[in-house]
């Protein structure tokens, strides 16, 4: 029975362990979310403040070749907002993801503590 006991206080101090490992993930995932939530707010200001320079631009530019190359500038921006987005997206979706592994890392050791708990204390 000691070595029983003794088997089981080692599986509970490793799972332990464990979920400590497992909450620091958690929380190194949800400060990732935050930093990926200031970089979509920081874009969303500088494609804000992109459009305010194009609209000023615009209104001082003449003639079809400054048309045209206004043009340009908006399709330019438009294409790389577009990317920006999609990578932000992407990298939203890989944290959550990271996330969701992680807690269901941590929900099965806390399973596997309360049997061992439980077993140990019989």
């Amino acid at each position: 029975m000691d070595s029983a006991h003794s088997q089981l206080e080692q599986q509970l101090q490793q799972i332990k362990k464990a979920k400590m490992t497992a909450e620091t993930n958690v929380d190194q995932t949800r400060r990732k979310q935050n930093e990926q939530d200031w970089l979509e707010e920081d874009s969303h200001q500088l494609t804000q403040e992109k459009r305010a320079l194009l609209d000023f631009l615009r209104s001082g530019w003449q003639g079809e070749e400054a048309s045209g190359f206004h043009r340009y500038l908006e399709a330019q921006q438009y294409e790389e907002a577009q990317a920006w987005m999609k990578d932000l997206q992407d990298k939203r979706a890989d944290l959550e993801k990271e996330l969701q592994e992680v807690k269901a890392k941590l929900h099965a050791l806390e399973t596997k503590q309360a049997t061992l708990q439980k077993e140990w204390s019989q």
